[in-house]
């Protein structure tokens, strides 16, 4: 994201719209809010929910940030518009149930678009907040109804498409790096340094920031017991749910829940 943007596992960075370079990222982070990109000139690539995803000019990215993503790599100078909205307020949107679930269960969402909306958002942005808010909503409405282009979902040959691939089928389940080693058949401390050194996190950490994707999403669209969405996210214990959930998102799950009811 931009220099002077902190994005570090907050809850939310509220209704924002804003310009600037991108940067690589150091780590995988996650947030709670709807997030439009779109490259004015360069390209970079995203990790994201354990795939690797492109961004090119003429593009608009639309993904909810609540799963763990990290900008891995930029052209030199890539110019960018980035937008963010609280998920609160994007629910309350008359967006299709279909169209909610597939952006809750991480679905990166494409669409063709010409630069000059998103760069008179961020022109008017923060003087005409309220105007830009509604161009934001009749464009996310707009990519709803529409056929816009989903993420690929082919599993590449590349190690950490297929290691991500077999957590992301599993990662609700008591797992271990062993399981996932086995199923990938490469040794564990190996699997673990590639992983380290291509996603900027441990393996570890990626299973667990899935887990509390997965119990944000029961939160905000179930009214499930604490209990079940510690278990039913893949958690052994309320208690390591607990932790976890606020370590990672900042708050405890039932003040994240409050917060988008």
């Amino acid at each position: 994201m931009a220099k002077n943007v902190s994005h570090h596992n907050q809850p939310s960075l509220g209704f924002r719209v804003w310009r600037g370079w991108a940067e690589e990222m150091p780590v995988a982070h996650a947030h709670t809010d709807i997030e439009l990109n779109q490259v004015l000139r360069g390209e970079l690539r995203y990790f994201f929910g354990g795939r690797f995803e492109r961004v090119e000019p003429g593009t608009l990215a639309l993904f909810w940030a609540g799963v763990p993503h990290q900008l891995v790599a930029t052209a030199p100078r890539t110019e960018m518009v980035w937008v963010t909205v609280p998920l609160a307020w994007v629910m309350q949107w008359k967006l299709s149930e279909t169209f909610r679930q597939r952006l809750l269960t991480g679905e990166f969402v494409r669409q063709p678009l010409d630069a000059g909306l998103l760069t008179g958002w961020a022109a008017d942005f923060p003087k005409l907040r309220d105007i830009v808010l509604l161009e934001v909503e009749a464009r996310v409405r707009r990519i709803g109804a529409a056929r816009a282009t989903p993420s690929r979902r082919v599993v590449a040959g590349d190690v950490i498409e297929r290691v991500t691939h077999v957590i992301g089928e599993r990662y609700a389940e008591e797992l271990t790096v062993a399981d996932i080693a086995g199923v990938v058949k490469l040794h564990p401390n190996y699997l673990m340094r590639v992983f380290k050194d291509r996603c900027g996190m441990s393996l570890w950490e990626y299973v667990t920031r899935l887990r509390v994707s997965h119990a944000q999403r029961l939160l905000i669209t179930t009214d499930r017991k604490m209990v079940d969405v510690a278990l039913e996210s893949g958690f052994g214990s309320v208690s390591r749910f607990h932790a976890a959930f606020r370590r990672i998102a900042g708050q405890t799950p039932r003040a994240y829940r409050a917060a988008l009811g």
